[in-house]
C-alpha cells in the first residue's frame, strides 16, 4: 500500500461523508475547509468553515474551540487540514485541482527545515460520466499530498525542478503571481522559479500523492454534487496544456522521465473507484 493510501484509510466512513455534504454546494462556489482529528488512531472532521470562491480565513484558536464544545476534540487530537476547491465562475479549471502554492508552499518549506511529516487533503469537483447511466454528473474527489520528510521533498524538488534551489526556497518567494504573457495570456510565476503542478507530480510519482473519487450512491442517498451539471461548466484546456507542456519539458531536460503523462492522463492519475 502506498504512503498516501495508508493516509486515506484512516479516515471513519462518518468522516467522508461529511467530506460529500461540505462540499455537496461546490456550485456555490465557497471554498470550505475543516481540521482534521485523530481519534484513537481514526481521522475524523469537525466543524466546516466557508469562504469565497478563492479565499477563506479561519481564527486557529476559535475553530478548536468551536471543534471541542461540538465534537468534544481537543487541540493534542488536531492533525492536519482538510479544504475544499469550488467552481469559480460556474465552471471547473484544472489549476483548481491541485493544491496551489499558497496551499502547499509554507509546508514545503516546513518540512524541509524541521524534516517534518506534513498531510494535506484537498476536495474538487471533476466533471464525469455516471458509470451507470451514462450521463455527466459531477464527482467530488480527494487529492491526498504528503510531504514526508527533507530528504523526499528535496528528491522530489530536484527532479520536478532541476534548475530551482530547493534549499533557498522561501514562504515568500515561493508564492505564484499571475503574469502577463507575449501572447496575451495569463501565466503563473513566483520569484524561486518553481512550477507547483509539476513538484506535485513528482511527488505522486513517488507514492506521496492519489486521488479518491468519493462521490456514487451510498445506502440509497444521491449528494446534489452527483446530479449538478450547468451548461458551459468546464474550462481549464489552456491550464491542462500548460501544465501537460511542462511535463514535457521537464521530461525532455531530464534523463530520469519519472513523469510522461498526456493532459488526460495528468488528470486521473492515482484515481481509486468509487470509494466503498
Amino acid at each position: 500500500m502506498l504512503p498516501w493510501q495508508k493516509e486515506w484509510n484512516k479516515f471513519s466512513q462518518e468522516a467522508i461523508e461529511k467530506m460529500k455534504t461540505f462540499s455537496d454546494m461546490t456550485h456555490e462556489e465557497r471554498e470550505w475547509m475543516s481540521y482534521v482529528y485523530d481519534v484513537n488512531g481514526t481521522y475524523e472532521l469537525g466543524e466546516p468553515s466557508y469562504g469565497t470562491e478563492s479565499r477563506i480565513e479561519v481564527n486557529p484558536s476559535s475553530k478548536s474551540r468551536q471543534d471541542k464544545m461540538k465534537n468534544g476534540y481537543s487541540e493534542n487530537q488536531r492533525k492536519w487540514t482538510i479544504h475544499g476547491h469550488p467552481l469559480k465562475d460556474g465552471k471547473i479549471y484544472t489549476g483548481r485541482q491541485y493544491f496551489s502554492s499558497t496551499d502547499i508552499c509554507r509546508e514545503f518549506v516546513k518540512s524541509r527545515d524541521n524534516n517534518e511529516f506534513i498531510v494535506q487533503y484537498l476536495v474538487y469537483p471533476h466533471r464525469q460520466k455516471d458509470t451507470t447511466t451514462g450521463k455527466e454528473v459531477f464527482h467530488n474527489r480527494v487529492r491526498i499530498l504528503i510531504f514526508p520528510n527533507r530528504e523526499a521533498i528535496m528528491k522530489a524538488m530536484q527532479i520536478s525542478n532541476p534548475g530551482v534551489n530547493a534549499a533557498t526556497i522561501t514562504v515568500e518567494s515561493g508564492q505564484n503571481r499571475q503574469v502577463a504573457k507575449p501572447d496575451g495570456g495569463v501565466g503563473l510565476e513566483n520569484d524561486s522559479g518553481v512550477n507547483w503542478f509539476v513538484f506535485q507530480e513528482a511527488l505522486g510519482k513517488m507514492g506521496y500523492m492519489g486521488i479518491v473519487d468519493i462521490e456514487g450512491p451510498n445506502g440509497g442517498k444521491q449528494f446534489k454534487s452527483e446530479g449538478y451539471v450547468r451548461t458551459g461548466n468546464v474550462l481549464g484546456f489552456a491550464t491542462l496544456s500548460f501544465i501537460a507542456w511542462n511535463l514535457y519539458q521537464f521530461n525532455k531536460k531530464s534523463k530520469l522521465k519519472i513523469i510522461n503523462k498526456s493532459a488526460e492522463e495528468l488528470q486521473n492519475l492515482e484515481l481509486l473507484s468509487k470509494f466503498g
